[in-house]
């Protein structure tokens, strides 16, 4: 056997079930990795006696497989990376002063768009949109608030959105936030987002691409080779109904630096009508289904929204949050919320359902429980790709529901990079009693529930090795711990998540996840061992390359 890479002197985390004393493989042990193609075929001494094409020394660097978002917001986060930011600026008065610099910049009657804003930053404070009129000087404005649920629109934006006409009507599961007088903040929720939205969409093909290549090289410098892009092509979350196109442009030409898990919005369904002995139900065009495509880009579950967020207290839960007199709500009546679960998933599609109120987790238990009773379990795609159904963000979970979830193997993606941004907020909308819910960890572990590594970047910090870390400690920035220190995971675990349990998750253990033969090339190479430092640096840790099929897009060993 010739090779045509073969990595020496390197320290391999396999990843890979090892017996009782090392379960998840995450015990370095020196050696070398060959590659033929864009796959591993040899690990330890076979691939060190063997010759290969080139020969690289990782200098005893730690390899571990490239680690795996399964749910972020990949174009979103690449037009934040282009878009006039104004996350932590310290200051409401820097935020106008931003915001007042992008309006000068632009036409008259021109939109002026920004990203990143949350009140947590800025002491619960939103923007004061006579101000943002005054320095808009008759320009429409809208900036999107980081969680994503909410935004901020000056008086133009509102008008031209129709929010002032006699006939306007509120969209359901949505909120015009208004004064004591009756008139409107400026503050939007939820799905009335998309009144403004629809205003400036769709963006354009070419808008996209940029967005998906800056986003995946960031990506690629921080280890990162796979991931999940929860919401594209419709609803308020998605950018143009052609933003599966962007992802195959981009890659075309060379601008696609990870792989892709595109989840489409349940919005982009429309009723199928094909042979009555055929599962109709809610699909695409040409009946694809979850599981279409390739390692590179593959659509993955359906997305459909149950209820909005925890920071912005529109998730729905039973009770009031601490303090208000809102327990949030659904994005639809429950109703129909469960018939378009059922008629997706007839359809032969995975679903991915977000759910973060306690009320609104029940549901969707419910409903995926029902769905699969009715309709079987997830069904392999092809072979070695079973995609799971799953529940987004699960942020409140009880005892009672983890037998469930495990039972019938339905996926959680909790994210722990939140404990830094808004940790404490969420502890606070909480209180006391009903926190040791907030996205548990330990407990899905415990439990047998597949707990995969995800950021829901922007809404959070997506570095990977950030986001191993808060699983580690759940540190808020006041240093306290996001719910309950009894959720913290040991740094095997939460390397777990973001490596195998994510591959898992995502329906790809067959192709990633694990340094081990026939799987992808997909290497992160790190300056100290992860599992292994003290955990509280473990965000510091350097990455020295990131390899993707055997090519590195990110640094390189020569």
């Amino acid at each position: 056997m010739r090779l045509d890479l073969r990595i020496d002197n390197a320290n391999i985390l396999t990843m890979e079930p090892a017996g009782d004393a090392d379960p998840y493989g995450t015990r370095a042990r020196l050696g070398s990795i060959g590659v033929i193609g864009d796959r591993i075929v040899a690990v330890g001494d076979e691939a060190h006696d063997a010759a290969a094409d080139r020969v690289l020394d990782a200098d005893g660097r730690f390899l571990a497989p490239g680690f795996n978002d399964v749910h972020c917001h990949t174009a979103w986060y690449g037009m934040t990376l282009l878009d006039v930011s104004v996350e932590k600026l310290g200051t409401m008065d820097a935020v106008y002063a931003a915001l007042e610099a992008a309006a000068k910049e632009k036409a008259p009657g021109e939109w002026v768009t920004a990203t990143g804003f949350s009140q947590n930053d800025y002491d619960g404070q939103y923007p004061d949109i006579q101000v943002l009129d005054r320095i808009a000087d008759g320009r429409p404005m809208f900036i999107r608030q980081v969680s994503g649920h909410a935004a901020i629109a000056n008086t133009e934006a509102l008008e031209r959105a129709g929010v002032f006409r006699d006939d306007f009507e509120t969209p359901e599961g949505g909120k015009i936030v208004r004064d004591e007088h009756g008139k409107p903040t400026g503050l939007i929720e939820e799905t009335a987002q998309a009144l403004v939205q629809d205003l400036i969409r769709p963006y354009s093909r070419s808008l996209l691409v940029d967005a998906i290549d800056a986003a995946t090289e960031s990506y690629a410098q921080q280890g990162l080779t796979s991931f999940g892009d929860a919401g594209i092509a419709a609803g308020w979350i998605g950018h143009s109904p052609t933003e599966l196109g962007a992802y195959q442009e981009a890659r075309q030409n060379g601008r696609l630096h990870a792989r892709g898990q595109l989840m489409p919005m349940a919005d982009a369904l429309r009723p199928l009508h094909a042979h009555d002995d055929d599962q109709n139900g809610l699909g695409l065009d040409l009946g694809v289904v979850s599981g279409f495509g390739d390692p590179m880009l593959r659509l993955g579950p359906i997305k459909i929204f149950m209820d909005g967020a925890m920071s912005s207290e529109t998730a729905a839960m039973y009770e009031n949050y601490e303090g208000s007199d809102t327990p949030g709500y659904f994005q639809d009546d429950p109703e129909v919320l469960r018939a378009r679960v059922l008629d997706t998933y007839r359809a032969g599609w995975s679903l991915a359902v977000h759910a973060i109120g306690d009320k609104a987790v029940a549901k969707a238990i419910e409903f995926i429980c029902e769905a699969q009773d009715t309709y079987g379990f997830p069904a392999q795609r092809q072979p070695g790709h079973t995609i799971p159904n799953r529940i987004e963000h699960a942020a409140m979970v009880s005892d009672s529901q983890l037998k469930t979830l495990r039972d019938y193997g339905i996926v959680v993606t909790p994210q722990a990079a939140f404990a830094d941004a808004i940790g404490d907020a969420q502890n606070a909308s909480l209180g006391e009693a009903r926190r040791p819910l907030l996205y548990r960890a330990k407990a899905f572990f415990d439990s047998g529930v597949l707990l995969p590594g995800s950021s829901d970047r922007p809404c959070a910090d997506g570095t990977p090795l950030r986001g191993i870390q808060a699983f580690v400690d759940r540190r808020t920035r006041s240093g306290d711990v996001m719910g309950s220190a009894d959720e913290c995971l040991t740094p095997e675990q939460a390397l777990t998540a973001y490596t195998s349990i994510a591959a898992e998750a995502s329906g790809d253990l067959a192709d990633k996840g694990t340094l081990s033969r026939g799987k992808l090339a997909d290497i992160v190479f790190l300056d100290e061992n992860p599992v292994a430092v003290d955990p509280t640096t473990i965000k510091d840790i350097n990455v020295a390359a990131t390899m993707l099929g055997g090519r590195f897009t990110h640094g390189n060993l020569d």
